[in-house]
């Protein structure tokens, strides 16, 4: 979404600097490097290009271990919320539990909570082991629920249930397979990330060592992909470059008299700063109460820097549309701080990308890898490239195969709204004859294999344009023509609006033309004059469709 932007920005003329934002340091790091020093030192994979995967697993692994317990409550909740016939069961289940030794108090409270499917706080039991003595309880009755089925009944006004008994029945058992040893062990791992991020803030050269190698092997992995899908950057910034600067902003902006301490903790309180008496900045924390840094304390001395040092007049943020509040606060700070340029920063957001079988979480460690996907999306091209074209050489089929694959998936999140969650099917990405690359790339290319068969190109064609006759005017000609000729509005209106998706829209309509006019209207059997115009529109849509999809960032093969 980014690299498309700022493509499209160059091309209405606006001058350009594109900046990569790295998040090398916070508690996700912190938490990643605790579990590879507590469990998994020198495990790492010999192969340096494995290692930034790996890290995303211990990454994974970390926040699976730190975050044990309220993943098993949260999942009792979800349960006591979705699954009627669960709850219908609990009296009995409960009984079983007050039998294997669980305290009175518990078992009420545990009652309580499961029948009117309310949060389960760990702190609040009086017995530590009470959950582990009810796991297998809760698996005995989900697997019943397998076992003998019910059918589902919707009842009106009721979401309906995100998990079937099956998957249910899974979730229990990769909780149940860590419960003995995680469950108790989890407040401690709390306590030691802690202390590990202190040894950060504390700059404990030991740990700054390790942090130093492990980030060269995410940064690596960081170059390689972002070198496959194309995107290049004029600016790299780091977290960790700017949370020195960032606390001794907190500083300023307390001393300015913007910032104030409320309840132990300095925060901007934005809305009173402005005058608005109904809610709408509300108030944001810029340091934590012990000094530490947050999130608003490097982005705002990151946005800082950018109109200091880069003198930029708009600052675009590409990030999860969750955020927005989140930046119209900072940049409603900087702007009390007296920086202009504040007013016209903008916060383009994004939607999750899921894949059929559901939402993308890196922390719950489901997350598709980028190369498990661009594999998949190659392999299936590479098939499709096989069977439509099998005259091409192995090579050339190799270097279309990944035009078409990065193609696929760069068009499946460009051509949906920006705000709406985008559902990645592999099919539809890969369609030759729907709303997707290949669709448009094929147009390109049979609009390359046109001109190739007459012997001609943009070049030998442009002196025969004097007088160029198309005789009687098709419609589809027409259409044709009138479709070229609004690239330019298109891009304009797209750079104005930061959409890369009417680039999507208009370079999918374009093609669908190219192809109404193909099948209508004879090329190389035309008899000339009419012959030299048709020539001469085929090679103006072919270089208007590489343009276009260029703005996005994808690729137009001249065979497929």
């Amino acid at each position: 979404l980014g690299v498309a932007v700022s493509n499209i920005l160059r091309a209405a003329g606006y001058d350009v600097r594109d900046a990569n934002y790295i998040g090398d340091i916070g508690m996700h790091v912190v938490k990643c490097l605790w579990c590879y020093e507590r469990f998994h030192r020198d495990e790492e994979p010999a192969s340096p290009e494995a290692r930034g995967r790996w890290l995303g697993e211990i990454y994974a692994e970390s926040d699976a271990r730190v975050n044990f317990r309220k993943d098993v409550l949260d999942f009792l909740q979800l349960v006591a919320g979705e699954d009627p016939h669960f709850v219908a069961t609990i009296d009995r289940m409960l009984k079983y539990l007050w039998r294997k030794g669980a305290e009175g108090e518990d078992v009420a409270y545990l009652l309580g909570r499961i029948i009117n499917a309310q949060p389960i706080k760990d702190d609040l039991l009086r017995q530590d082991a009470v959950i582990p003595m009810f796991w297998p309880i809760v698996g005995d009755q989900l697997r019943a629920e397998v076992a003998a089925p019910k059918p589902y009944v919707p009842i009106e006004g009721e979401p309906e249930p995100t998990m079937t008994p099956a998957q249910r029945l899974a979730r229990w058992e990769t909780l149940a397979a860590r419960m003995d040893d995680w469950w108790f062990a989890a407040p401690g791992w709390r306590d030691e990330v802690r202390a590990t991020f202190a040894r950060w803030e504390a700059q404990d050269p030991e740990f700054v060592a390790l942090w130093e190698t492990t980030r060269e092997w995410s940064m690596a992995d960081f170059r390689r992909i972002f070198a496959e899908v194309g995107a290049t950057f004029d600016v790299w910034f780091f977290e960790s470059e700017v949370e020195e600067e960032g606390k001794r902003m907190a500083q300023d902006l307390l001393s300015r008299g913007i910032a104030e301490i409320s309840e132990g903790l300095p925060v901007v309180k934005i809305d009173e700063k402005l005058g608005l008496t109904e809610p709408t900045y509300r108030i944001m924390p810029i340091l934590r109460s012990d000094g530490s840094s947050l999130y608003s304390t490097k982005d705002l001395a990151l946005t800082r820097r950018k109109f200091e040092e880069f003198g930029v007049d708009r600052a675009i943020w590409v990030v999860d549309v969750r955020q927005s509040l989140y930046f119209q606060q900072i940049f409603k700070i900087l702007e009390l701080w007296g920086f202009a340029q504040a007013r016209h920063a903008y916060h383009l957001g994004y939607e999750m990308v899921v894949l059929p079988e559901g939402v993308i979480s890196s922390r719950k460690g489901n997350v598709p890898i980028y190369d498990d996907i661009r594999d998949a999306v190659l392999t299936r091209a590479r098939q499709i490239i096989d069977e439509k074209n099998p005259e091409l050489d192995t090579e050339r089929k190799a270097a279309v195969a990944w035009d078409v694959a990065l193609g696929s998936l760069k068009y499946a999140m460009l051509a949906r709204d920006n705000n709406k969650v985008v559902t990645f099917d592999l099919d539809e990405a890969l369609s030759f004859d729907g709303h997707a690359a290949p669709y448009i790339q094929y147009a390109h290319a049979r609009a390359s294999r046109i001109l190739e068969h007459a012997g001609e190109s943009e070049e030998t064609l442009l002196p025969q344009l004097d007088g160029l006759d198309f005789g009687a005017l098709q419609p589809e000609e027409l259409g044709l023509l009138q479709g070229v000729a609004a690239l330019p509005d298109e891009i304009e209106r797209a750079a104005a609006e930061y959409r890369p998706l009417l680039i999507a829209s208009y370079v999918y309509d374009l093609a669908k033309r190219f192809n109404d006019f193909y099948h209508a209207c004879p090329v190389l059997s035309s008899p000339r004059p009419a012959r030299t115009a048709r020539l001469a529109l085929t090679a103006a849509t072919r270089q208007t469709l590489a343009n276009a999809l260029a703005l996005l960032g994808i690729a137009a093969p001249e065979a497929m």
